[in-house]
């Protein structure tokens, strides 16, 4: 329900306030006992307001006191006899002086107020007083509703007070008109030459004019009192009887002639019934009182007032419409409206109309201030116009655009505020002013239709809430909400978990708890709900239908803060107990996997910390205290700053700040122990959040001593290595150098040998000296061939974008000669660039095609060169169809003067492959054989890709074919 709504209990109060209004309106104009009406109307005030005592005091003659008339809660002998004075001290006098009701939370001490004796002799704490004033504002009496407690009377209870004082006025004019009127007939009637005769419910005769006493040779003592039958046998089973019981019973007049025989005589009969009675005139054929006729008229006029009113079959604007039709024809005016006003936006809109005007049909908007409503709200009470242009209205704009003569109309209002207007207009001037007996009825119908209008409007308030309130409580999710009253009965109540638990709402409701639970659940149950209407607001969980509760108690209040009833709300805290089992269970783990976790850190050898943003240690393990030297309460009070000194103290400054700004650094520095001794230590930290959401640095320092000793010897050895790879270079050139001199003069004078001696050296000699010039020859080829192989790493050339096409392009130039001698067939496709030394990639191009084309068996050689990419690396591939190579072979032949044939079958230093091999693992590399023997080998090498700052384009030439 929305915090702006009032309670739902001040809402049916309201309801029942304004039902009680009703009642008394139509009673005032049913009832023609004043002193019983106002008998009731007391008794009912006191009922719905809970008073201790309420009393109707009557102005006296003198005005200077009232009187106690009627009454409830008095002491005997109180009520028609107590009086109290009108003093402008007190409630009364200033109830009598002015038209807003007089409240007192506390008389006696309220400033300005003080209390009468028969105030102070009840007790009376608490009091309102409200002026009744009659038609003439004459001040009437009070009505006063009192409690013997302090009590703060609400908005809506001082209104409804206001209402019954209101109705009251409305019925003392009604009975003192009917009264007027009743005289003004009854000495009328006293002089018509016609007969009257009034007779009650009960038929009995209440009245008798001088003529009918003339006519029927009668007085008053044989006919008042007796029944009409009883003064009148003739009339009895005749015409005269038919038509006063038709009469009486449709309420409807009838008039009738018949022949009564005791005065052989017709008769001209007119019967007028009301709820109290017949009214019975007589004569021969003349002409009928025009008093008669008004107040049959009057009479009618009421009755079907109070029947349009009672007629529970027709709804609000049916009885609209016809009240506006019964007010035109009892005021005798052509237009009969009611309209909704706004006055802060101008705005006028009829909803109920009676008449041809069609300027005032139902749905009809004009602003507010062209109307003569305008003046209607600014009036206390009903706006009268018998002829406006006599009373000052010609020149208003509203009788301009209107040009109503005639016009009398008053303010409806709901909760105190103007709501609309009730109106009856003419365009004629009338001869004679409205009649008090006109006014009245017009009060009463604008009395009628705001007490109405109120009660709608409450009423669509209650519905309202009730309405929130049921969606509130049949949506309220994951439970249930259900009002209980005094007798722990279920009222109301719903929840969307019901049909989840099968329970349907009419299960529960009705039901009281001890219809529903037992044990110690029913235990709860009555316990906390009594505590609820006892005005205390309760918690409690319990086990039902294999589920787990959490319900709240609270009061439900009234409007005055009494309780009358309470309200549980349950939830189904099942998944949430499980969850907090569940957490309590993971908290349990966590601290032991913690101390489990400490246990760990503290046999490592290595140093844990955490270091928090203010550069202080938030945790460590014991190996610091061993490492340092330092206690945990000396490591507590240090920062991590405090282990080291000179510049590994910026050091570690510097990375600490970098570990906060990057997330991670590394560094190495020497530890100070407490003893001065220094550790190396390599430390490692990165950033995590805390259970705070904080950052901290948390990290590993580990003892480098062994590795700072390590990386001493290595270094040595690297060194010595260095300097011995010096040492073999120099003695591999001096070696290859001093070699291949012998060598070229023994393959020198051999050929001079052969030469010079050729023709006295047999064919034997001159195969000896062909093998040992060859001998002489293969021997340099291989020496060369292992000098370019030690001079792979050390003599190369720095890495650089290479271009693969231009350089497959230089090679087969180079071998251009072997191509076209062997008929070889050469494909190459797009090769990319790739980052190397252009020279020795040329070398092992060159090596993989010589290859290709020398062992490439008795065809014609085909030969394809292809690469592919491979994430940051390219493969490239040459494919023969030669011989091929027994899969056995395929890591041998990458062996230095390793040959898999003789010189005799393929020429050749067995060092080729090798060579290739060395570069490519310079270049970062591998190269590999796939092969099948007789169907040729697949050579393919990986190369580095250019970086990406010297990239240019990947392969986009053509294949090319050289044949």
């Amino acid at each position: 329900m929305a915090t702006s709504d009032p309670p739902t209990g001040q809402l049916r109060s309201r309801i029942r306030q304004q039902e009680v209004v009703t009642e008394l309106g139509q009673l005032a104009l049913e009832s023609s006992d004043l002193d019983q009406f106002l008998d009731d109307a007391v008794a009912a005030v006191r009922e719905m307001l809970d008073a201790d005592r309420c009393g109707m005091f009557e102005v006296l003659s003198d005005g200077n006191a009232v009187a106690l008339g009627h009454g409830v809660g008095w002491r005997d002998g109180a009520v028609g006899s107590a009086t109290v004075p009108a003093r402008s001290t007190d409630s009364m006098g200033l109830a009598l002086e002015t038209d807003e009701a007089v409240v007192a939370d506390d008389i006696a001490t309220t400033e300005g107020l003080s209390t009468s004796p028969l105030l102070a002799s009840h007790d009376v704490t608490s009091a309102v007083s409200v002026g009744v004033n009659t038609d003439e504002n004459e001040p009437w009496g009070v009505l006063g509703v009192y409690t013997t407690a302090k009590r703060e009377f609400a908005d809506h209870e001082i209104s409804f007070v206001r209402n019954v004082a209101d109705v009251v006025a409305s019925a003392i004019e009604n009975l003192q008109t009917r009264r007027s009127l009743e005289t003004d007939l009854e000495t009328t009637i006293d002089r018509f030459t016609d007969a009257f005769i009034g007779v009650d419910a009960d038929w009995r005769v209440t009245y008798v004019n001088d003529r009918a006493r003339e006519l029927t040779d009668r007085e008053d003592d044989e006919l008042i009192g007796a029944t009409l039958w009883e003064a009148f046998p003739t009339t009895v089973e005749s015409a005269f009887e038919r038509e006063y019981r038709r009469a009486m019973a449709t309420q409807e007049p009838t008039v009738f002639e018949e022949y009564y025989p005791p005065l052989e005589t017709w008769f001209e009969v007119t019967a007028s019934p009301s709820e109290t009675g017949l009214s019975i005139s007589f004569r021969g054929a003349s002409d009928r009182d025009a008093t008669q006729r008004e107040l049959q008229a009057n009479n009618r006029t009421l009755q079907r007032l109070y029947a349009i009113t009672a007629d529970r079959e027709l709804s609000f604007d049916e009885k609209t419409r016809e009240l506006l039709d019964l007010g035109r024809e009892r005021l005798g005016l052509e237009v009969g409206f009611m309209a909704d006003i706004d006055e802060r936006n101008d705005r006028f809109e009829v909803v109920h109309s009676s008449g041809d005007d069609e300027r005032l049909q139902p749905g009809s908007v004009t602003q507010l201030s062209d109307t003569y409503c305008r003046r209607t709200i600014e009036e206390d009470e009903l706006l009268v116009l018998t002829n406006a242009p006599v009373e000052g209205w010609a020149d208003d704009h509203a009788y301009q655009k209107w040009e109503f003569d005639s016009y009398l109309g008053g303010q409806l209002r709901v909760d105190g505020e103007p709501y609309g207007t009730l109106c009856f207009a003419d365009d004629a001037p009338r001869s004679t002013s409205f009649t008090p007996a006109e006014r009245s009825f017009v009060e009463l119908l604008t009395q009628w239709l705001s007490y109405e209008l109120e009660r709608e409007h409450h009423q669509r308030e209650l519905e309202e809430s009730e309405r929130r309130y049921r969606t509130l409580v049949e949506q309220f999710p994951n439970g249930i909400v259900a009002l209980f009253d005094e007798e722990l009965r279920y009222m109301l109540g719903g929840g969307q978990i019901l049909d989840e638990i099968g329970i349907s709402i009419d299960d529960f409701v009705g039901q009281t708890i001890y219809d529903r639970y037992d044990g110690e659940t029913l235990e709860a149950f009555e316990s906390n709900f009594r505590a609820a209407l006892s005005g205390e607001r309760t918690s409690f969980e319990y086990g039902i239908h294999g589920r787990e509760w959490l319900a709240h108690t609270v009061p439900v209040e009234d409007d005055r803060g009494e309780v009358f009833a309470g309200m549980i709300m349950v939830q189904d805290v099942t998944e949430r107990n499980e969850q907090e089992r569940q957490l309590r269970e993971r908290e349990a783990r966590l601290d032991r996997f913690k101390a489990y976790t400490d246990d760990i850190l503290d046999a490592v050898d290595d140093v844990f910390y955490v270091i928090g943003e203010d550069g202080s240690f938030q945790r460590w393990n014991e190996t610091l205290c061993a490492v340092t030297g330092y206690s945990d309460a000396e490591v507590d009070s240090m920062t991590p700053l405090e282990f080291f000194e000179g510049d590994d103290r910026g050091r570690i400054e510097n990375a600490i700040q970098e570990v906060f700004e990057t997330g991670h650094a590394r560094v190495e520095a020497d530890v100070v122990t407490k003893g001065g001794e220094t550790i190396p230590y390599e430390f490692a930290a990165s950033t995590l959040e805390n259970p705070d959401g904080r950052p901290v640095l948390t990290g590993i320092g580990r003892d480098i001593s062994d590795r700072r000793a390590d990386q001493r010897r290595l270094e040595e050895l690297v060194d010595e290595l260095e300097e011995s790879n010096e040492r073999l270079e120099q003695f591999a050139y001096a070696a290859s150098h001093d070699l291949q001199e012998p060598l070229r003069m023994v393959a020198s004078y051999l050929t001079l040998v052969d030469q010079r001696y050729a023709d006295e050296l047999d064919e034997d000699a001159d195969e000896f000296i062909g093998y040992a010039v060859d001998g002489a020859k293969r021997m340099q080829e291989m020496i060369d061939g292992l000098l370019a192989y030690s001079r792979v790493d050390t003599q190369g050339d720095p890495f650089e974008v290479v271009d693969c096409e231009a350089v497959l392009e230089d090679v087969l130039t180079d071998l251009e000669v072997r191509i076209e001698e062997t008929d070889a067939d050469i494909t190459v496709e797009p090769l990319p660039e790739v980052y190397g030394d252009p020279g020795q990639l040329r070398q092992v191009f060159q090596n993989l095609l010589d290859n290709a084309i020398t062992y490439s068996g008795d065809e014609a050689p085909r030969i394809s060169v292809f690469a592919e990419k491979d994430g940051q690396e390219w493969r490239l591939s040459v494919r023969d169809r030669g011989i091929g190579i027994d899969p056995a072979d395929t890591e041998r032949i990458f062996q230095v003067f390793d040959r898999l044939h003789s010189v005799e079958e393929y020429a050749g230093t067995g060092i080729g492959l090798a060579l290739c091999q060395r570069i490519v693992e310079r270049h970062d590399g591998d190269i590999r054989v796939a092969s099948t023997p007789d169907e040729g080998a697949t050579f393919t090498l990986t190369l580095p890709a250019p970086p990406e700052s010297e990239a240019t384009t990947e392969p986009t030439g053509t294949p090319t074919t050289n044949e």
